[in-house]
């Protein structure tokens, strides 16, 4: 049989087909990418938000950044052309292409029909035989094809190999052709081919991948210099109690705002000229301490910048207010470090730091995000307020922004006078946007029996159920401008809707749960005795949980619920036949073993854009986040961290967040705080007492299992059998 043999592409044909096909398909999904959508994101003013100074001057940095939004699209554009074009050109050059497949066929070549007869063969071949001879100065290569059809037409075995395989000498070897150019083997290019692939694969990309290796093992998952996290570490374990003023002088250490780290920190000589200007207004600032890398060069600058943030100080410069934009956009970040740098120390090693220098952490983020110290009024919040409005509002016992929400439309705006009506609707729209939280806690001990009885060392989860709204009713604040007073309509309306749909599941519930608690076919049933004890047993922990976890009174009406089905179930269960009863009464802890402690999706993901912050003093857009923290209240040794603090950033309307905790070794009863504190808002925490019975762990009484009939009389057989060497000799 013959060989297949290979031939690389000479002409350059195949070769055209296989570049059109994977520039195709790299040219296609770029397209899809890059091609602009057509959307242009024009930054309008919206005259439902806030128009105090900051926003508008927040829209206006958005708009000098556009520049550059148009030019890569013009660039994205101009790409897309030229990439399209070189594509044409190549289509065509691939449809210009003569794809020419030659057939070997015997009549075409003695100039006869197809199925000509023997004779009609025989005289052709004689004609052209004759004409072209190589004696009588005809086409030697001719004379051969018209000698080798005759015989095809003429000979059977012939015939045979050329109506079988197509050729009268029978089969030939196969020939695939390899879509390349043959000069990429050829001994003139052979050596160049060889060297380019060394400089991609043994040049280019082990350096490509060393430098993005390199880059990315400085930072941690939280794109935090891996430098800066141990600086941290440092300064929390050198002082556990941390106040304020030293938190921010730690944070203007970090190596983000260092040249030497990061490569993006313009160092400008400007700076030696405009900085004391700035020094001389800032008290407090630790410029004389010599505690390194606190003093050098590029962290006073950082603190510099934060505390003309902070006491909201104007940059006539306009390059330090890039750099201030630069640091504050990297602060919220850095503070997020620090808090899970603080819980590490405190929970893995035996320093132990301060609830107090945890909670000053998470202070720190409203301050950079509203542009105040802790010592200024919640009232700056708002747009338009200034020291002489909060005198005013002092005199009228309005210290809060919630206070200020609670008052009455007329009394709000006869505080307010000093401000137009322009800005006064901004304090209402900024009023409406704050947020008012709602908690509710219930406490839960997975994989017990009883799952609302706290005994000591078990692991407890609480539940907090954190519900949002706004602070102010937007309906109730009257706004002028109506086309706002109808979108709050419709929202109020979607939500109504979205309640009534929850309330008519809520009703619909209790069919699925009598058919989950009804008793299956396999479950074994506890006595009649023993089920009226647990029962008891069960009310009584109900009401002491009820009664020991301090919450609102809307969760006390599902456990009442919980108990009337219980008793419905095991009333239920009671009224069995005798026959299921004698299985034996294990089996409703084993069946609950088997259910699920938590149903909900493991891979299910929230966005972070939650409600969006008014922040005029800060660069970037923020969205509302929460701290949730549980601490330990003890008279003697103080509050302490209970579990680990967790942070909430997907909450709109509702949310549920998780505390686990270790219950106490010892019983009797402990309180306990719970915290929720805002990330945005400087008046935006909430606080919670809770008082928990912890009592005594049940004893872990070891299954026994009596042996059966048959296995007595084994294990009696086997124990005759076995002898030792001492009973041999005794009977010897």
């Amino acid at each position: 049989m013959a060989r297949a043999s290979f031939e690389y592409d000479e002409v350059g044909n195949t070769f055209y087909y296989v570049l059109v096909s994977f520039y195709a398909l790299i040219l296609v999904p770029v397209t899809y990418f890059l091609f602009p959508t057509g959307k242009e994101e024009e930054t309008k003013v919206d005259e439902r938000e806030c128009q105090c100074y900051g926003c508008v001057d927040k829209l206006k940095v958005k708009e000098a950044n556009k520049p550059w939004r148009r030019t890569k699209k013009f660039l994205r554009i101009g790409f897309l052309v030229l990439a399209w074009l070189i594509f044409a050109l190549i289509v065509k050059k691939v449809s210009e292409i003569e794809v020419v497949s030659e057939e070997y066929d015997p009549y075409t070549i003695l100039g006869l029909d197809q199925g000509a007869p023997t004779a009609k063969v025989k005289k052709a071949y004689h004609e052209l035989s004759k004409k072209m001879h190589p004696d009588r100065g005809g086409d030697s290569v001719m004379f051969d094809k018209i000698a080798k059809a005759y015989q095809a037409l003429t000979d059977n075995e012939s015939k045979e190999n050329w109506e079988k395989y197509g050729n009268p000498d029978g089969p030939t070897a196969t020939t695939f052709g390899i879509a390349l150019p043959k000069w990429l083997v050829s001994k003139e290019y052979g050596v160049w081919v060889l060297a380019f692939y060394g400089l991609i694969f043994m040049i280019i990309l082990p350096v490509v991948v060393g430098i993005w290796w390199y880059n990315s093992i400085k930072f941690n998952a939280d794109k935090v210099l891996m430098d800066t996290t141990q600086l941290f570490y440092y300064f929390l374990h050198k002082t556990p109690k941390m106040e304020i003023n030293r938190m921010i002088m730690v944070l203007s250490g970090s190596f983000e705002f260092w040249r030497q780290y990061n490569k993006e920190i313009v160092e400008r000589e400007t700076d030696d000229v405009e900085l004391p200007r700035l020094m001389r207004q800032l008290p407090a600032l630790g410029e004389n301490k010599k505690e390194r890398p606190l003093c050098l060069a590029y962290a006073l600058k950082a603190r510099i910048l934060i505390h003309c943030h902070l006491s909201r100080i104007p940059l006539d410069s306009a390059f330090l207010q890039v750099d201030q934009r630069y640091v504050l956009a990297r602060v919220i970040r850095l503070i997020e470090e620090m808090i899970s740098m603080s819980q590490q120390i405190t929970f893995y090693t035996q320093t132990k730091i301060t609830l107090e220098t945890m909670e000053n952490l998470m202070k720190l983020q409203p301050m950079f995000v509203q542009g105040l110290w802790p010592k200024n009024s919640p009232l700056l919040q708002l747009p338009h307020l200034t020291e002489f409005n909060l005198n005013h509002l002092r005199k009228q016992k309005v210290y809060l922004c919630s206070d200020l929400a609670a008052m009455e439309s007329e009394k709000r705006r006869a505080a307010l006078k000093v401000l137009s009506d322009a800005q006064y609707r901004d304090v209402l729209v900024v009023l409406t946007s704050m947020p008012r939280l709602s908690i509710d806690t219930t406490v839960v001990v997975e994989g017990e029996d009883d799952s609302h009885e706290i005994t000591a060392g078990c692991y407890v989860t609480l539940q907090v159920k954190l519900t949002r709204s706004s602070l102010l009713d937007p309906r109730a604040a009257n706004l002028e401008d109506q086309r706002m007073k109808n979108e709050f309509e419709d929202d109020s309306d979607k939500s109504d809707s979205e309640n009534e749909d929850k309330v008519n599941d809520f009703e619909e519930i209790p069919e699925p749960e009598e058919k989950k608690n009804k008793r299956k076919p396999w479950e074994k049933v506890r006595h009649q005795k023993k089920k009226g004890t647990s029962k008891k047993k069960k009310q009584q922990a109900k009401k002491a949980a009820s009664a020991s976890a301090a919450g609102t009174s809307d969760p006390a009406k599902p456990e009442n619920d919980d108990e009337e089905r219980e008793n419905i179930d095991e009333e239920e269960s009671v009224t069995c036949s005798d026959e299921e009863s004698s299985r034996g009464d294990g089996s409703d802890v084993e069946e609950a073993d088997w259910e699920p402690a938590n149903k909900k999706n493991v891979f299910e993901t929230k966005s972070h854009k939650t409600h969006t912050v008014h922040c005029p003093y800060y660069p970037g857009e923020k969205y509302e986040w929460w701290w949730v923290t549980l601490s330990m209240v003890d008279k003697k040794y103080g509050r302490r961290l209970a579990s680990q603090i967790v942070s909430c950033k997907t909450l709109i309307d509702e949310q549920t967040v998780e505390l686990k905790f270790l219950a106490p070794d010892h019983k009797g009863f402990y309180n306990y705080q719970l915290a929720v504190r805002s990330d945005s808002y400087m008046d935006g925490d909430y606080c919670k007492d809770l008082k928990m019975e912890v009592k005594e762990a049940k004893e872990i009484v070891l299954p026994k299992y009596e042996d059966t009939e048959d296995e007595e009389e084994v294990q009696a057989d086997s124990s005759d059998e076995e002898y030792t060497e001492g009973d041999d000799s005794e009977e010897d």
